[in-house]
């Protein structure tokens, strides 16, 4: 189908969206659910710039406005800067639904102009709007009946991003898994730096007394499971030395902050113009599993220890064969306006 306006080509396949779906309701402590329905939606956005004359900050950027439901998108701007290749003709492998454009070209500036000023605070008039294009971004949207309800993610075609999936709610753990889980923490290094963090903070509560008090380990016990832990986690990497972790994500070398003796390390992010930052980075998928696996990697950004809106998805796209020790690398590039912080560093899970 001929659209009136470019799109991307896919890079995904639905097999490889499934999977990825399959990983993000994974990772909420869901194993099982059903999967009602999968199809391929082209969405209408109009992608532009703004400037807010606000007094003495004058902040600009870039973002999108859904000209199917009116909402406002700060993922599309983030395809725009890949070199994805375009096409004005949809995917001919698969049956797709267009979505109308509610918005049109002629009312995308007063309607984009309203939705950032109410986004950040501002008045109507003190927003700019520039450069506006319309672009159709492709989806596979998937139909997902978990948690007693039903939830929509579309994981775009060209990134992989499961957007939408955050939506679902977290299980809640047994006893039992909650142990399995924390054993399988302490087989990876990454997994016991995650789980020391946690404990040493545990412990400072209790050694503060700051802790929850109606809890019978919130006293001079705690200290003794920890040295316990800990111990025990050394001399398991002391004799077994420990298998290699599933995922790794780092930036390049060129962003790393050294430590200094009053200073955390942590990541220096490169300007790229206009209130732009970016940083790049790789990582590494393994698979130790006894089947094959679409491994994916969601990386934020985090501003002075908390995590941002800016976000970077990688995937391998092609399933890694099962008891595959030879990390399948990946690139990623991570960029964002409009972020204040004094720290940053990067956080990185599996899809």
């Amino acid at each position: 189908m001929l659209l009136d306006a470019p799109t991307f080509e896919l890079t995904l396949t639905p097999e490889v969206a499934l999977g990825i779906v399959q990983k993000s309701v994974n990772s909420k402590g869901w194993k099982k659910y059903d999967v009602s329905d999968i199809k391929l939606v082209y969405t209408p956005f109009y992608v532009f710039t703004f400037d807010i004359s606000a007094g003495e900050q004058n902040p600009s950027g870039k973002a999108a406005l859904n000209a199917y439901s009116g909402e406002l998108s700060d993922f599309v701007p983030v395809l725009m800067d890949r070199p994805l290749k375009k096409t004005r003709n949809t995917a001919e492998k698969f049956e797709a639904e267009v979505e109308a454009s509610a918005i049109s070209s002629q009312e995308a500036k007063a309607s984009a102009q309203a939705k950032v000023a109410a986004q950040v605070g501002a008045q109507k008039d003190q927003v700019t709007i520039s450069a506006v294009n319309k672009i159709y971004i492709p989806f596979f949207r998937v139909w997902v009946d978990v948690a007693d309800d039903t939830y929509k993610i579309d994981v775009d075609a060209s990134l992989g991003a499961p957007l939408g999936a955050e939506a679902v709610p977290a299980r809640q753990k047994g006893w039992n898994e909650a142990t399995t889980e924390t054993l399988d923490k302490m087989k990876t290094p990454g997994g016991w730096m995650e789980l020391g963090g946690k404990t040493i903070g545990e412990a400072g509560k209790a050694v503060s007394g700051k802790g929850d008090k109606g809890n019978p380990l919130a006293n001079k016990g705690v200290q003794t499971i920890i040295l316990i832990a800990v111990i025990a986690g050394l001399a398991y990497f002391a004799i077994l030395g420990g298998p290699a972790g599933k995922t790794n994500c780092s930036p390049d070398a060129l962003y790393a902050k050294k430590p200094g003796f009053f200073e955390a390390g942590g990541i220096l992010p490169n300007s790229i113009g206009n209130d732009y930052y970016e940083i790049r980075g790789t990582c590494s998928f393994t698979n130790p599993s006894t089947e094959e696996e679409v491994k994916c990697a969601r990386i934020t950004l985090l501003a002075d220890g908390q995590p941002t809106r800016a976000y970077a998805v990688v995937y391998t796209q092609n399933p890694i064969p099962a008891n595959t020790n030879t990390p399948v690398v990946k690139n990623f590039v991570l960029n964002w306006t409009n972020i204040e912080g004094t720290n940053f560093d990067l956080k990185y899970d599996e899809c």
